[in-house]
């Protein structure tokens, strides 16, 4: 049996605890905290702070939820709406009066929302000649194509 050794020569045993810091370990109490941080519109540096992590470790273990951060916010209210209702099936009254009211907003909203969805009318646009619409694509060409800036006068002779 073949024994290593490290740079100094000292044997290396197979019980050595591993150096170093311990591996992030994400509990549930961290995810909740990071998908609030998230949804508040923090960046992945500053999250990453707060917990007391390099950035790579926090990408590395919560990639998961930066992917999503976008829907980080409805997930929370999400969450929350069900607690609540949980709450309330279990006998806390107030907890349920919160849900209910809460669901008839969300509701009212959605319902407001479509309401003034429909009654929008477009904005007017102006109808083109052939001969101006031909002029406004002309003056957006670019690159190669474009036509080439006019001459520049030394002396202006108009006055």
């Amino acid at each position: 049996m073949t024994q290593d050794f490290d740079l100094f020569g000292n044997p290396l045993l197979a019980s050595d605890p591993k150096r170093g810091r311990p591996e992030h370990e994400p509990s549930e109490e961290n995810i909740i905290f990071v998908m609030v941080l998230l949804a508040s519109g923090m960046n992945n540096g500053e999250v990453a702070k707060t917990l007391g992590l390099s950035v790579p470790t926090f990408r590395k273990h919560y990639f998961h939820l930066i992917k999503q951060r976008h829907l980080m916010l409805d997930r929370l209210k999400t969450k929350l709406r069900v607690t609540q209702i949980k709450q309330g099936l279990a006998g806390n009254a107030s907890a349920l009066n919160a849900a209910l009211s809460m669901l008839d907003r969300v509701g009212s909203e959605r319902a407001e929302a479509n309401f003034s969805d429909r009654h929008k009318k477009p904005a007017p646009t102006k109808k083109l000649g052939k001969k101006e619409q031909r002029q406004l694509t002309a003056q957006q060409v670019s690159g190669k194509f474009a036509p080439p800036a006019g001459p520049k006068l030394i002396v202006d002779n108009r006055s």
